[in-house]
């Protein structure tokens, strides 16, 4: 036989030799109940499957606003990608103090260097979320670079970052866009792991002291029969107000995960309970096929 006909044959056999994998998509149920937006406080939001993308409630979802901390996650994921030593330890430097939130710690601590990340995710602290900068081995211009260019490649072509910690108002988005850059942050189990915890405790100074923190959303903390938590993300600025990102799993259906986003909410607490109401909502409204 020719050798490139027997190639061609082999190709073809193995193609119909590969098996089909089916993605699961929400469909409505018969008894499907449209959701109100005037039942959740915050002023904006957006529900989507986590693998699809496909919307499955909007509120003034497209309008753009500051995105606050929620920004970190963009952060975090640009900085795992470059492959970093995460057992390596690095010190808190004066150039990572950046004002709001922090890991209250003095510089010169010396503490794992995967410990920004966990200190960025779950406590939310901007002078680790901008460490992760001088970690990276890259100039602040590049690494903002690089964060804009995972939102387009999310399918959020008009999101606007320009820190790696959210202080600034200028890093905007809408809802939908930070729903759909979640789902590709969120596609990473490590980071999912991360940003699930309730507390976290780490070694610094070689062992000398603990630092613990806490998980700024409640949301994390909340149980619920329905669903469970597999990331949450908070964010805080005069100028929106309450922010929440989160990944939920339906607890009858592990087929059925979807990225929430509320901002705009009083409180964390607001923000919460309009996540919860979203999620239930959903997972009773839709079913995954």
């Amino acid at each position: 036989m020719n050798y490139l006909l027997g190639i061609k044959v082999v190709t073809f056999f193995a193609f119909l030799l590969t098996p089909v994998i089916t993605i699961a998509a929400p469909t409505k149920v018969s008894s499907f109940k449209d959701f109100k937006s005037s039942k959740i406080s915050s002023y904006a939001a957006a529900v989507i499957d986590s693998t699809s993308g496909e919307i499955l409630f909007g509120k003034r979802e497209n309008e753009k606003k500051p995105v606050a901390s929620i920004t970190k996650i963009v952060g975090a994921s640009v900085f795992l990608g470059r492959n970093p030593d995460l057992e390596k330890k690095a010190k808190m430097a004066k150039e990572d103090e950046v004002g709001g939130g922090r890991l209250k710690l003095p510089v010169g601590t010396t503490f794992s260097v995967k410990n920004f990340l966990y200190g960025s995710l779950i406590g939310s602290a901007n002078n680790a979320a901008t460490a992760l900068i001088r970690l990276s081995g890259l100039g602040k211009s590049s690494f903002v670079s690089k964060m804009n260019d995972l939102a387009e490649s999310a399918g959020a072509e008009e999101a606007q970052f320009v820190d790696a910690c959210g202080l600034s108002p200028e890093n905007r988005a809408s809802a939908k866009e930070m729903a759909l850059i979640g789902a590709k942050v969120y596609s990473d189990q490590y980071l999912c792991k991360i940003s699930a915890k309730k507390s976290y405790s780490f070694k610094i100074n070689d062992g000398k002291g603990t630092k613990t923190i806490i998980h700024t959303s409640p949301l994390v903390s909340s149980s619920n029969s329905k669903f469970r938590v597999l990331a949450a993300k908070t964010g805080y600025l005069p100028e929106i107000g309450n922010n929440l990102l989160a990944k939920i799993e339906n607890k009858k259906d592990r087929n059925a995960k979807i990225i929430v986003v509320t901002f705009g909410a009083k409180n964390q607490s607001s923000a919460t309970r309009d996540i919860t109401n979203l999620a239930k909502w959903v997972f009773k409204n839709y079913e995954w096929n």
